[in-house]
C-alpha cells in the first residue's frame, strides 16, 4: 500500500474512534538508511502541520543542528490524500548536509525533527525519521554544466532515480498525474491537432509524452540521454506513432527544416543556461512548418513559489552545486527569446510556480 495512503487512513480511523491526531504529519523520503555517501548527503520529504501553520524541519547529526528546512515546495500526491489541510500542496522540503560537517569515515545517524510553534509559543516537535548512512567509496559523478548528457544519465540509472529526476518524486501516481494535467495544458495552449507532429524537447523518461502522444498523428521525444530516453521506450512502447531522437543539448541537428506542427519543452530550461534556452527557441522556429506553435516554460524567478525555489538553490554550497541545478526564468527573458527568434503571437503567462511562452511561426515564415 502507498504510504501517504495508509498514513491517511490511519489517521481518518483515529480521528474516528476519538484517538488523538498528532498536529505535526510528514515523511523523510531520502536519505534511507544504508545509503553511501561522499561529497554531501541530499534530504527529501514533506512535512506539515494539521492547522496550516508554518514548520520546520530539522537534520541533526552528531550532536549538532547540520541543516534546516521549510517546507514549501510543490506536492499534490501529499495534497490529495490531506486536501482539508490547505497547506498540503506546497509541504516539500529539501536540504543538502555537506560532507564536511560529517565523519570522514565510518556510519552517521541523522535525525530529522518538524517543529511547529502555535499560537501560544509552545513549540510541538515531531520525529520524522532517523537513518543510518556510511561515508564510502562512491562519489557522485561531477560534470561540467554543459555536460547535460553526462549530468542526466548520471540521473537515470534506474527507473525509480529518473522518475525523481523529472518530477521530484519517485510515486508512481504522481509521475502520472503532473505528465497528465501538464500534457493537457501544452495541448490546449498549443492548439495540438489529432494530424499534428509533435516534438518534445527534453522528453526525459517519457512523463509528457505518454500523455501527449494519444493526442496527435505523431509524437517526437528528444532527449540528451540514452538512459532517458531507454526509460521512455519502455513507458511507451504501447503507443505505435511514437518515435524518439538523440540529440546533443545544445541544438535539434537531426531534425530537418520545417517539419514539425508543435515543439513544446517543459520543465527543462530550468537546467540550461541561457544561450541553450535561446538556442532552442530559435531551433524551434526553424524546424516548424509555417503556422507551427511552442510551448515553452521555466520556474518563475518573481513569482512567490518560484522565489522560495530559488532561495533553496542559493542555499546549496557553491562547490557543492550539481550541474543540472534548478535556475530561473523571467516572463521578461522567455518574451525577448520568442521575439528573437522571430515568433508571432507571443503570450507569456506567468504563475506562483511557472512562466510559460507559446508563439506561432507566421504563415508566410520561409
Amino acid at each position: 500500500m502507498h504510504k501517504l495512503g495508509w498514513l491517511a487512513r490511519r489517521s481518518a480511523v483515529r480521528a474516528r474512534a476519538g484517538w488523538p491526531w498528532r498536529d505535526i504529519l510528514g515523511r523523510v523520503e531520502t536519505p534511507r538508511s544504508g545509503d553511501v555517501f561522499k561529497l554531501w548527503v541530499d534530504v527529501h520529504g514533506w512535512a506539515l502541520a494539521r492547522d496550516g501553520t508554518s514548520v520546520r524541519v530539522l537534520v541533526s547529526g552528531r550532536g549538532r543542528v547540520l541543516a534546516e528546512a521549510a517546507p514549501a515546495l510543490p506536492r499534490p500526491d501529499v495534497a490529495r490524500y490531506f486536501p482539508e489541510i490547505a497547506s498540503s500542496g506546497a509541504c516539500g522540503f529539501a536540504a543538502r548536509v555537506p560532507g564536511t560537517l560529517l565523519p570522514e569515515t565510518g556510519r552517521v545517524v541523522l535525525r530529522f525533527d518538524a517543529l511547529r510553534e502555535d499560537a501560544s509559543g509552545r513549540v510541538e516537535r515531531r520525529r520524522l525519521g532517523r537513518v543510518r548512512i556510511s561515508r564510502g567509496d562512491y562519489a557522485p559523478q561531477v560534470h561540467a554544466r554543459a555536460d547535460y548528457r553526462g549530468a542526466w544519465d548520471a540521473a537515470a540509472s534506474s527507473a525509480n532515480f529518473a522518475r525523481i529526476a523529472v518530477c521530484g518524486t519517485a510515486d508512481q501516481h504522481e509521475w502520472e498525474r503532473s505528465g497528465r494535467e501538464t500534457a493537457a495544458d501544452i495541448a490546449s495552449a498549443s492548439e495540438v491537432r489529432p494530424t499534428d507532429i509533435v516534438l518534445e524537447i527534453g522528453c526525459g523518461n517519457g512523463r509528457v509524452g505518454t500523455w501527449m502522444a494519444p493526442r496527435c498523428g505523431r509524437w517526437i521525444g528528444a532527449d540528451v540521454s540514452p538512459r532517458m530516453l531507454e526509460h521512455a521506450r519502455q513507458a511507451l512502447s504501447h503507443l505505435p506513432n511514437v518515435s524518439l531522437q538523440l540529440v546533443n543539448g545544445h541544438d535539434l541537428h537531426a531534425l530537418e527544416d520545417a517539419s514539425i506542427d508543435v515543439v513544446y519543452c517543459t520543465a527543462v530550461f530550468m537546467h540550461l543556461d541561457e544561450w541553450e534556452r535561446y538556442r532552442f527557441i530559435t531551433e524551434a522556429y526553424r524546424v516548424l512548418r509555417p503556422g507551427g506553435r511552442i510551448y515553452f516554460d521555466n520556474f518563475n524567478l518573481i513569482g512567490a513559489q518560484g522565489w522560495a525555489l530559488f532561495l533553496q538553490m542559493a542555499d546549496i554550497d557553491p562547490p557543492l552545486r550539481p550541474p543540472n541545478i534548478s535556475r530561473s526564468s523571467t516572463p521578461e527573458e522567455l518574451r525577448a527569446y520568442a521575439e528573437r527568434a522571430g515568433f508571432a503571437d507571443i503570450k507569456v503567462r506567468a504563475g506562483s510556480l511557472w512562466v510559460t511562452v507559446t508563439a506561432r511561426k507566421g504563415t508566410s515564415a520561409a
